[in-house]
């Protein structure tokens, strides 16, 4: 348990301090750790789960089950904030595309007729919907900052929670497998759960998929097999994850501008379809690879002491 305890110990700290920032200034980069810290805590405390026998009134689960609640709440705040930084980047580098095209950067203001100088339609669409964007962000932040303090000291109280319980265990964990092999077998479930993809579920797909990264990336230091399985995971998350972008930024450009933004929407849903096209490509692509590595390890024989052991002639990273 002393290893797991380092971890979450590791993990919390990092997060209180998160918060802490969160409640003095949301700013960009706080309230994006702050999401990927719960995230990556949530996984580190269903891997300790995992390792533990079932038990109808285990303190360690009752302490992690308390946890989790708690990390809901807090991505439940700080999630909306962070994917409203995401899609004003977006909108920006979108904007900066479109004028690329439709003017020349490199002119001079001085020698450029005025009516040159005015704004394109596409630009003065994004700065309205940037401006948009704006506001509702700073709306969600200030709740997010109103709560953090609140937060902070919550996950203070759930991690002496968990400590005293880890503390006090004195049974021997049971034999947990590989991460890597613990995130395969989570992808799998994943895939046989959702066997055809469309745009209805592919976000529930990444989820689940980031689910399974975050388990690889407990052991990615160590273990080779996690490295590759949570690598090749990530390409999967963001693949998807920038389709979802322009599909939230879409509905944003609608339920902002309306009917008052033709130029910007048709754009915004142009690149939206072919983040979705190369999203399906790219989940057919590495959903192939991960299956197939699945089932290169649950084919693998097993010896007496739980540990697997490779096939005569078979790559250990074997990735079909």
């Amino acid at each position: 348990m002393i290893h797991d305890l380092e971890n979450v110990r590791r993990l919390g700290k990092k997060l209180r301090e998160n918060l802490v920032k969160c409640a003095e200034d949301p700013d960009v980069d706080p309230v994006h750790d702050t999401r990927t810290g719960t995230r990556r805590l949530q996984a580190t405390l269903e891997d300790l789960v995992r390792g533990i026998p079932e038990g109808d009134e285990d303190p360690v689960r009752a302490a992690v089950t308390a946890m989790m609640k708690l990390l809901k709440k807090i991505r439940h705040e700080a999630g909306p904030v962070r994917d409203l930084d995401v899609h004003r980047k977006l909108l920006e580098k979108l904007t900066r595309r479109a004028v690329g095209v439709e003017g020349d950067e490199g002119a001079d203001p001085l020698e450029t007729p005025e009516t040159e100088l005015r704004p394109t339609a596409i630009e003065q669409q994004a700065d309205d919907l940037d401006a948009w964007l704006k506001h509702r962000r700073s709306d969600l932040a200030e709740g997010l900052k109103a709560d953090a303090k609140d937060f902070a000291e919550k996950l203070d109280k759930r991690m002496e929670e968990l400590e005293a319980a880890l503390t006090a265990r004195r049974t021997r964990r049971v034999r947990k497998k590989p991460a890597g092999v613990v995130a395969l077998d989570s992808f799998a479930r994943l895939a046989s759960e959702m066997q055809v993809l469309d745009a209805g579920n592919l976000h529930d797909f990444r989820k689940g998929a980031k689910k399974a990264r975050y388990v690889a990336e407990l052991a990615a230091q160590g273990d080779e097999q996690a490295q590759q399985v949570g690598e090749t995971l990530k390409k999967l998350q963001d693949e998807i994850g920038d389709w979802h972008d322009w599909l939230v930024l879409a509905e944003e450009t609608h339920a902002a501008l309306g009917d008052q933004a033709a130029e910007l929407t048709a754009l915004v849903e142009e690149v939206r379809e072919r983040h979705f096209v190369a999203a399906m490509k790219m989940a057919a692509k590495l959903r192939g690879r991960l299956m197939g590595e699945w089932l290169a390890v649950s084919r693998r024989p097993v010896t007496t002491n739980g540990v697997r052991k490779r096939a005569v002639g078979q790559s250990r990273n074997a990735v079909p």
